[in-house]
């Protein structure tokens, strides 16, 4: 007999409905406490990004001066995350997928890390095979052995793929090996520590020349920056420790056969947020291009602020204490952060007075919402909410943690595959009309208010 299901909630964070999930939420000052002292003792370095290390002065301008992409870049960004999605789930198993690492204060998410680390790029000019990318892809290649320097592993293979509509797909393939590791962590951290010193003062003197100065950088373009080309030039220790670039045309032959199955591959769940907020997932599908401004949906914030000096005291214990997982079916896609084995949902608050653990539900039902998908995804009752006072002064109790438990399994169960049933449908039948609506703080910053009809729904549950 078949299970019957509720109407569809007027929010997505209907707090009716995620009461049915057994939320018991309970305070855990020993464990905040645990995370302050740790702080204290010794305070984790803020992160910084590989992505960062590659090209530190436009990275410095990213974090102070952010310039909206235009609807190209908005295209190539969006068809570059596809194939990375879609061919990774073919490469690798889901635990070996965006594996999220942290070092010396660096943060690096490897595409894939199944023994050696495999960066895959796609791009809209692939490279001749006898091409050495050293040389026509530089900035690939150090990528690369950064990320080998952050998991000690002196192997690393390069995957590029040509953009969706090559016909036929081209792929390339190199593997690579690094001579030796340290002098390419040495340099990492010394970079990491200019963008640090740059951030703090607000100021890009002494960070190397752009890349792209006088090659279409949008900070120039824009008027932003006050870089003058003079600069000195990045050094090439990285690439230096590289010693060996060979190609494996088998491999890429292997993978471009893939990319010619892509066409047929369904649409899948890449996101938690798709699942929180569907009808807003919906229409990013219909409408990705739109210039949607960040309402901090499961987003972290720049590296240097309270969400991030959050994630660092997470990062930085005992090896195994934090670690990413996937769901063992492969969608979502997104990595889960778990802290001792159970999801952890990091986030930042400017409030003075964090919400106690009786009224979680009641004023902040999206974290209760947020924790209880990725429960169900790893199929666990518990998971830890973590919060970052971002008024607080850095010597004060900043850190606030509170367990929240879930007496329903099979409810936390039934929301999940509900949500995603219930996606799927109205992507096929191209009909929002029974998702749930947007919460009501993401309906006035949405690029899709006008007709996407969460704020009739939201007024109405009101009333």
């Amino acid at each position: 007999m078949a299970s019957s299901r509720p109407d569809p909630p007027i929010r997505a964070d209907d707090p009716v409905e995620l009461a049915a999930l057994g939320p018991e939420v309970a305070e855990a000052p020993e464990l905040g406490a645990e995370l302050l002292a740790r702080y204290r003792l010794h305070r984790p370095l803020r992160g910084v990004v590989v992505t960062d290390l590659l090209d530190p002065r436009p990275a410095f301008w990213r974090s102070v001066a952010p310039i909206p992409p235009t609807e190209a870049e908005r295209t190539r960004l969006r068809e570059g995350r596809e194939v990375h999605e879609w061919l990774g789930r073919r490469l690798a198993p889901v635990a070996a997928r965006e594996v999220r690492v942290r070092r010396d204060g660096i943060v690096g998410r490897i595409d894939i890390l199944d023994g050696r680390p495999l960066e895959l790029k796609s791009t809209s000019s692939v490279p001749p095979a006898t091409e050495d990318p050293r040389t026509s892809r530089p900035a690939y290649v150090e990528q690369l052995a950064m990320y080998g320097a952050l998991v000690d592993q002196r192997d690393g293979r390069l995957v590029v793929v040509g953009v969706p509509g090559d016909d036929p797909p081209k792929a390339r393939v190199w593997d690579i090996a690094i001579r030796d590791l340290e002098p390419v962590r040495r340099e990492m951290r010394e970079r990491a520590e200019r963008i640090r010193a740059a951030r703090d003062s607000g100021r890009s003197e002494g960070l190397p020349r752009c890349e792209w100065y006088d090659r279409g950088c949008p900070f120039q373009r824009e008027n932003v920056c006050d870089c003058t080309g003079d600069e000195p030039e990045l050094v090439d220790v990285v690439l230096d420790e590289v010693e060996r670039v060979s190609p494996d045309p088998v491999a890429a032959d292997a993978i471009a056969q893939l990319l010619r199955e892509a066409r047929s591959a369904p649409p899948e769940v890449g996101r938690f947020k798709e699942l929180a907020y569907p009808r807003r997932a919906y229409f990013d599908g219909v409408d990705p291009d739109a210039d949607a401004e960040s309402e901090g949906v499961g987003r972290p914030g720049p590296p240097d602020d309270t969400w991030g000096a959050v994630q660092a005291v997470l990062e930085d214990g005992p090896a195994g204490e934090y670690e990413l997982r996937h769901d063992p079916r492969g969608e979502p896609t997104e990595a889960i952060p778990t802290f001792r084995g159970a999801p952890v949902l990091v986030k930042s608050s400017r409030s003075l007075r964090p919400v106690p653990a009786p009224r979680l539900l009641a004023e902040r039902p999206h974290y209760v919402l947020e924790l209880a998908l990725r429960c169900a995804s790893l199929q666990t009752p518990t998971g830890w909410l973590v919060l970052g006072l971002e008024r607080i002064p850095s010597d004060g109790d900043w850190i606030r943690v509170q367990q929240v438990r879930f007496g329903s399994e099979t409810a936390v169960t039934e929301l999940f595959e509900r949500r995603k049933a219930a996606l799927a449908h109205a992507r096929k039948v191209q009909d929002p009309a029974a998702l749930p609506a947007c919460p009501t703080w993401m309906v006035e910053r949405c690029p899709h208010r006008a007709r996407c009809g969460c704020a009739s729904a939201s007024a109405a549950g009101r009333m």
